[in-house]
């Protein structure tokens, strides 16, 4: 089995593109604009902790935020880090900070039950989408493998590789307000992570401490929460 902080390595390939150095780049999507990463990335898990740095960010900002980073932090603790005051301190002080993003990050158990009525999504399938989901058309050819519940002639819920490495996916998920709180994002959320692993990767899922209803999917699908991820833009 992949360690938890060997995870969080995966992880950051997938939600980032990196320069040969190992700094980060842009948001890692096939479709849409490229949006760059932001500027510091602090994975921890209860094995350690990762840093990574964009690309354009001083040395001399890193090595502030280095210093601050070295303490150790287990995830089990800490919903936030202790010292997330001293890393936004430094960058806002580099410049003004734009974003802050933190959150759970799940790996899949073992065993994942096949769900049943969920619709593998390909080109052929573009009515579907039609009405609310339309604007995830372009999405289809580019965040394979694409699942979704159908119920009265359209996708109502649906899960797609929306962040894509050569070791892992990371999920996707969006339902209709109208068909929420009937199991629907359980159901495309497994079969979107049967899928990946029959690829031979990795599915990730993660989320946002705001985001109380993803949390419950993972929660419901007896996911195992590896890390939390904290990020400044």
């Amino acid at each position: 089995m992949v360690s938890d902080r060997e995870l969080m390595k995966i992880q950051v390939e997938a939600l980032f593109t990196q320069d040969k150095n190992g700094c980060l780049q842009h948001i890692n999507e096939s479709y849409g604009d490229m949006e760059l990463a932001p500027r510091f990335f602090f994975g921890y898990t209860n094995e350690g902790s990762i840093c990574k740095f964009r690309y354009d960010l001083p040395d001399s900002v890193v090595a502030q935020l280095m210093e601050v980073a070295v303490e150790p932090l287990l995830m089990n603790s800490q919903k936030i880090p202790k010292n997330h005051r001293q890393f936004e301190a430094i960058l806002q002080n580099h410049t003004p900070i734009k974003r802050i993003w933190i959150g759970p990050a799940y790996r899949f158990p073992e065993h994942i039950v096949p769900p049943k009525s969920v619709v593998r999504l390909s080109h052929a399938h573009v009515e579907l989408l039609k009405g609310d989901f339309e604007e995830m058309v372009p999405e289809l050819n580019d965040c394979q493998p694409y699942l979704a519940v159908v119920e009265d002639s359209q996708a109502v819920s649906i899960c797609r590789s929306v962040r894509l490495s050569s070791r892992a996916h990371e999920a996707g998920v969006e339902t209709l307000a109208g068909y929420q709180r009937r199991g629907y994002a359980m159901s495309v959320v497994a079969a979107w992570a049967l899928a990946v692993r029959a690829l031979n990767l990795i599915p990730l899922y993660s989320t946002s401490w705001d985001n109380v209803a993803s949390q419950g999917v993972a929660q419901r699908l007896g996911l195992v929460q590896y890390g939390v991820d904290y990020h400044v833009t």
